[in-house]
């Protein structure tokens, strides 16, 4: 039991991370957008992703994991000179490696079955996410 105890913790804070990435990166797209839905699109799989990795953590403490060593939360702006449609695919492939990553862990033989459904339930926000971004991706390369 333990021993599944120790991976499902370590897969938790590796989705974190991919987590915490992909929210950083559609942030500062959104910060660097000067198309308003698009900003608010980028905003919202953003917060999304913030309000995953707090119910991660609450797992991993609930599990009886530590996350102080966990990697900081806060944001940090930087100016993006990145034209917009690479923009947009850098955020779809931001977002499919949260997908993957999902997916990849919730496969796992070696971790509890009781964090499955919390897992899914986040697997599919980022699948959606990756859709709507890889169909904006694409209405944007036709244009």
């Amino acid at each position: 039991m333990e021993y599944f105890k120790e991976n499902t913790i370590r897969g938790l804070k590796n989705i974190i991370k991919n987590c915490l990435h992909a929210e950083n990166i559609l942030r500062n797209s959104a910060m660097d957008s000067d198309n308003n839905s698009l900003k608010k699109i980028f905003l919202y799989y953003a917060d999304l992703n913030s309000s995953y990795i707090q119910k991660l953590q609450t797992e991993i403490l609930r599990l009886g994991g530590n996350i102080e060593d966990l990697p900081s939360e806060t944001f940090y702006f930087w100016e993006d000179k990145t034209d917009y449609k690479d923009k947009l695919k850098i955020c779809e492939n931001s977002v499919s490696d949260a997908v993957n990553n999902y997916k990849e862990f919730s496969l796992r033989e070696d971790i509890l079955n009781e964090v499955i459904p919390i897992i899914s339930q986040q697997y599919f926000g980022e699948k959606e996410a990756h859709e709507t971004i890889k169909n904006i991706n694409s209405e944007e390369q036709r244009v």
